[in-house]
């Protein structure tokens, strides 16, 4: 009976449509281009998008696998990179996003480590207790080490990526992502600011302990060699309101081989 019912009766998203199917007869509901729904490359999915963050963003979270604009983004770089790798390869993840995880697990050539310094936030995955700044790893020991909205909240920046970058293989590659303030030109730090009162005021969050201005890109390049990818270099801008990614060069991904 079930099978039957299945068989007379289906619902599944189809390219840019919502199809309902009865009797074998396709009939389109509503289209995606509505104001309010949108498609999520990581889990497949068309879906209305709800709002998050400290300043509520409108519709930029996957009511399905919890992806914002910089994950649905970063699945593209990751893609490139490593998503698909046919060879065994060693995978660092700093306090790892539940839907970047089950995408890398869906590979078995992938190695996969994942840590934090409170990895008892982390239930969906086994996630190792580490600090950024000191870690146990011997040098070269991962292929690829991605980091996301990490940096923000590290005191000692310049230890966080000579670590990140010490673990790397020869030629590895390191991905990292932040929030930078594109109205700024300057990043912005004052280590007396030290409540969360104050960081949340000054800093955008009560855990973060510097504002990223423009300028850390030309330093990421000028220290580690590091290239910058936005978003807009690589989706057009209807793919960036279909996967509902900012078009205003906050969504990007920093990367540095070694």
């Amino acid at each position: 009976m079930k099978k039957l019912l299945q068989t007379i009766f289906s619902v599944k998203n189809e390219k840019y449509h919502k199809v309902i199917t009865i009797l074998g007869t396709k009939i389109k509901l509503f289209h995606p281009k509505s104001d309010d729904l949108y498609y999520c490359p990581i889990c497949k999915k068309y879906g209305h998008f709800t709002k998050m963050g400290v300043k509520p963003r409108y519709a930029v979270k996957c009511p399905n696998c919890k992806s914002l604009e910089r994950h649905r983004f970063l699945y593209f770089i990751y893609q490139k990179y490593f998503l698909n790798t046919q060879k065994p390869i060693k995978i660092l993840h700093t306090a790892p996003e539940k839907c970047i995880y089950d995408l890398i697990k869906k590979n078995p050539n992938i190695e996969y480590t994942a840590i934090d310094i409170s990895p008892e936030r982390y239930s969906f995955c086994d996630c190792k207790k580490e600090d950024v700044t000191c870690l146990s790893f011997a040098d070269n020991t991962f292929d690829f080490v991605i980091s996301n909205q990490v940096m923000e909240h590290i005191l000692d920046e310049k230890k966080y990526l000579s670590e990140l970058t010490r673990v790397l293989k020869p030629d590895g590659v390191f991905l990292l992502n932040f929030p930078v303030y594109m109205d700024r030109s300057k990043t912005f730090q004052d280590k007396t600011i030290t409540t969360p009162e104050a960081r949340e005021r000054y800093y955008g969050q009560n855990d973060h302990v510097r504002a990223y201005g423009r300028d850390v890109f030309e330093r990421l390049k000028r220290d580690y060699g590091a290239k910058v990818i936005f978003a807009k270099d690589i989706l057009n801008k209807e793919q960036l309101r279909k996967y509902r990614i900012s078009n205003r060069d906050t969504d990007f991904c920093v990367v540095i081989k070694k």
